[in-house]
């Protein structure tokens, strides 16, 4: 008798493994892909256009909300867009932000940097720059994001927190399609 009832309880957990391991709507609800979730190391490459930056996502308990730390390393510069604007821009500051999972492969996100001016005794904020849009998995290891960077005067900022204030428009909004690869584990090389 117990082992008919091993077998009936043995079915019904495979069956219902089926089930999850089938259907799309009973797997979002269990779990979130690895490959979709928002942690580690990536590269960004814009497409069309020589930008590029790298960033870590370090992702909350679930995997589906995460913070970003971004180093741009070929960045729009506001001369390339408009000579006159924002002449004393010098360097970027690393750039913070926040990423959140709309769907299964689907996140949005915001990135926030400062332009920057070298000054004694202080560097100056010369710029403050937003990166949001978002983002759908292409393949495993891939995201296809849809951006706008906004450049904003620092006067924007008129409460000090160091974001634009509500309702202030941006000196320039520029679109960008932009690619983005997880960083693997690779071999090392064999030295020669």
């Amino acid at each position: 008798m117990k082992s008919k009832q091993y077998a009936a309880l043995a079915i019904l957990v495979g069956a219902g493994g089926a089930f999850i391991a089938f259907n799309p709507h009973a797997q979002s609800n269990v779990a979130v892909p690895q490959e979709a979730k928002l942690e580690g190391a990536w590269i960004a490459k814009g497409i069309g256009n020589p930008t590029g930056w790298t960033y870590t996502l370090s992702p909350d308990p679930s995997g589906r909300r995460a913070t970003l730390t971004a180093f741009i390393h070929v960045p729009i510069t506001p001369s390339l867009i408009n000579p006159n604007l924002f002449p004393d821009w010098e360097y970027n500051t690393p750039s913070v932000g926040e990423m959140v999972m709309t769907g299964p492969d689907t996140v949005q996100f915001t990135g926030h940097w400062f332009g920057m001016k070298k000054g004694f005794p202080f560097n100056q904020v010369v710029l403050i720059g937003l990166n949001s849009g978002s983002a759908k998995l292409t393949e495993s290891g891939q995201w296809l994001a849809s951006c706008r960077l906004a450049l904003y005067a620092p006067s924007a900022d008129a409460d000090g927190d160091g974001l634009p204030d509500p309702g202030q428009d941006p000196i320039v909004c520029v679109p960008s399609t932009v690619l983005c690869t997880r960083v693997p584990i690779t071999a090392p090389c064999t030295p020669q």
